[in-house]
């Protein structure tokens, strides 16, 4: 039989760390998808540079196509 954590992370909800901090409840509560924060925390500081570094290139190249 499946538990519910397991069943919840297989249809792509976030569970909470069961030794997550009172600030990081606070800000799952509020609709901040940590899951994307532990995503970005997996990744090196020099990793998450390249990917700022990517973000920042198509959102100047997206720019550049806009018209005045």
């Amino acid at each position: 039989m499946i538990d519910e954590e397991t069943l919840a992370r297989m249809n792509g909800k976030y569970v909470c760390p069961p030794d997550a901090g009172p600030c990081w409840r606070a800000a799952m509560e509020a609709g901040i998808d940590m899951s994307l924060i532990e995503e970005n925390l997996r990744r090196s500081p020099w990793e998450r540079l390249l990917a700022n570094d990517m973000a920042l290139a198509l959102i100047r190249k997206i720019e550049g196509g806009r018209p005045e």
